[in-house]
Parts: structure tokens; sequence; C-alpha cells
């Protein structure tokens, strides 16, 4: 009993001997809990992504290449995250804390200090500089291929195509087999900053005529561009149409993408008779000007929880002429004069002081008369025309 107790006793005077030690070390141990929140995020037109390396304190280092990732348990203290751009591409880094705007550097790297009850979001957008035009041919025309591009983006498509503003690196291209006929070699080609490279096959065997046969003839007789790295034939957007040509172009530009349903996918259509909304016009506009949207809640409470709030709530920030008004109507069509105004505003094109001397429609007090006025002179627009092309006059400023 007696060493039972002793031995009792010393347990217990060398608990609270190893309590009070370690006490120090589990203080330092809760001061690096938890304290702020991070988000990663990567933004490309194309949809290309590098990666990004994070450096923690204590030089520990976590790498991520998706397109968004959350880290929410960090540390007190100081930060580093450094971006590695895809082929062809510039990387600018923008960092917010609670949605304010913190830091904003013109390269792939930015370093910041984390505190308690911080929320961060990193922004890494991309922008290709060192690009050029890749077309695939075949002759006969409607050849299905598959492209391997530099960053490990993968095109399919049907010749004939063209890939504006692809970024430099190598390209490999295998072409279908076709039955009867010997498979085509695989080809790579490497794309230079500002170069065009051409892909081209021509079939020669005794089943050309039936390969022809079975050419899809919705390829022939409809538009065909690329959308979210696929082939998408707009079947209400035939090819000659007198806005074909610059549906295509919007299209590759990265502008416009038709129609998707509700799980993203495109429809193959284009709507090129359907007003365009004040939502769309948004969107557009963003495009169009090469402008990331944000992510904060619009004011206009009709734009809220929609696919197109950021836009909206972006407009609203950089102070867009007809989304000052937090109670436009998002679905309604967007007039002519309102659609000009915002993309004159996005480009920052100086407007002319109005004459109302363009159209009978259009004085001075017309709303938005300066914009009008300012694509009229500039040639962008030219106002409603009669059967034969002749002018009549008028432009339609409250028209969709």
């Amino acid at each position: 009993m007696t060493h039972l107790f002793r031995f009792t006793s010393l347990s217990v005077s060398s608990a609270l001997l190893l309590t009070t030690t370690l006490a120090p070390a589990i203080a330092q141990d809760l001061s690096i809990l938890s304290t702020g929140t991070l988000r990663i995020e990567q933004q490309s037109p194309n949809g290309i992504f590098g990666s990004w390396t994070l450096i923690k304190p204590g030089n520990i280092h976590h790498t991520g290449n998706t397109q968004g990732e959350d880290i929410p348990e960090l540390q007190e203290g100081h930060y580093t995250l450094i971006a590695d751009p895809p082929h062809g591409a510039q990387g600018f880094i923008h960092v917010f804390n609670h949605e304010n705007l913190a830091i904003s550097e013109a390269r792939p790297q930015a370093s910041f200090d984390i505190q308690e009850g911080d929320a961060f979001r990193i922004v890494i957008e991309y922008m290709f500089s060192r690009v050029g035009t890749v077309s695939v041919n075949s002759d006969p025309p409607g050849m299905a291929f598959k492209m391997i591009g530099p960053n490990g983006e993968i095109y399919e498509g049907i010749t004939p195509e063209s890939y504006l503003k692809a970024s430099e690196g190598q390209y490999t291209v295998d072409f279908a087999e076709i039955e009867g006929c010997i498979t085509p070699k695989r080809n790579s080609l490497l794309l230079t900053k500002d170069g065009r490279i051409n892909f081209s096959m021509t079939i020669k065997c005794d089943v050309l005529a039936k390969v022809k046969e079975r050419l899809t003839p919705e390829h022939q007789k409809f538009v065909t561009v690329t959308i979210d790295k696929a082939q998408v034939t707009l079947r209400d957007v035939p090819q000659s149409a007198w806005f074909a040509a610059h549906v295509f172009a919007a299209a590759k530009l990265g502008i416009i993408s038709g129609y998707k349903d509700d799980d993203g996918n495109p429809t193959g259509l284009y709507g090129p008779e359907d007003p365009v909304t004040v939502a769309q016009l948004a969107k557009i506009a963003h495009r169009i000007g090469g402008i990331v949207e944000g992510s904060r809640e619009p004011k206009n409470p009709k734009a809220r929880l929609e696919w197109f709030s950021p836009f909206v709530a972006s407009a609203e920030e950089h102070g867009w002429t007809i989304f000052n008004d937090a109670t436009i109507d998002p679905f309604r069509p967007a007039t002519r004069g309102e659609v000009l105004v915002t993309l004159l505003q996005v480009l920052d094109v100086p407007l002319k002081w109005p004459k109302g001397s363009l159209f009978t429609d259009v004085s001075v007090r017309t709303s938005f008369a300066s914009a009008i006025e300012t694509a009229a002179a500039d040639g962008v627009v030219s106002g409603h025309t009669d059967s034969e092309g002749k002018a009549l006059g008028t432009f339609g400023p409250e028209e969709p």
C-alpha cells in the first residue's frame, strides 16, 4: 500500500510538472488556429488555366491548378502567391479582402498579410498575348479531327476550321480514320507569336465518292463555330444570311455563345431574331470590353440570384449609364439606344454633342442621342433601310 501511495503521488506531481512545462507550447499551438479564409480563382478568356503556389508562414507550400479552390484554415502571417501562367499568357493578380480590392499586380505574384477575421479572395487573370492562328483543312472538307494544344487543351471539330488567338506552342492533329482509306498520319507543327500554321489533308482513295456523300449537309448550309472547345452548328444562322459573318466573328472572340440548356450544353440555336435583353447586354458588354465580372450582389433586386447577377453587379460598380438605375428590368429587351450607349461607354469612346439632324426620329432630347449620332458618324450604325437598301432616315432609338 505504501509503494502504491508513493507511486500515485509521483504520478500526480509528474502530471502537474508536465502540464506546467507544456503550457507555453499549448498556448503557441492555440495561436496558429484558423484565423482567416482564402479563395483562389483563375480566370481566362478561353478556359485555359495555369497553376499556382501559395507560400504560407513557415515556408509551407500549397499548390493548385483548378479554376477555384477554397483554403479555409489559415493562421496569421505573411503569404505569397506565385502563378505559373499557361503557354502564351501573361498573369495578373488581384487580391480582395472582404470583396474590397487590396492589391492589384500586373505580374503573376503578390504578397499579403492575413490577420484574424480576414476573408481573402485572389483572382488570377490570364491574358493571352503570345498567340497566333491555327487552321485545319481537308480535301474534301467535312472531315473530323482531334487537335491537342500546348497547354493540354483538346480541340475536336470538322474541317475547315480556324482558331484565332491560339496560344503559341506545339499543336498535334489526328484526322479520323476513314474506312477503306489509308489512315492519315499524325501531324505536328509549332505556332509562334503572331504566326499562322495550317494542317491540311487530302484524301485520295476508291471510297472518296462515298466519303463526300457522307458529309453532313448541315455543316455546308449553316454557320459552325467553336463553343467551349466543341464544334456547334447554329441551325438558325444560314451561311447565306447577311449577319452570318458577324455571328461567326463574335463567337470566335467569345462574345456570344448561343443558347444553352439547363445543363450548360449548347442547343445549336443563336436566336438572330430574338431581342437582346438588358441582362444579355451586360454580359456582352463585359466580353467586348475584356472586363472580368465581380462577385458582389447587385443593387438591383431583380438581378439577384440569376445567372447574370455578377455582370449586372459589375456594370453597376463601373457606373455604366443604364445600370445606374437599380430598378431597370434585366429581363426586358434593351433598346437600340441603350445598346449603343453601353458599348460606347465600355470601349471608352468619346461622345459627340448631338445635333438632331442625322435621323428624323432622333432629336437632341432623345435618350442617348449623343451615343446614337456618334455611332452613326463612325459608321457603326446606319439606321433603317427599305427592301432595296435605301436609307429611310430613321433609327428607331426605342426599338429592341
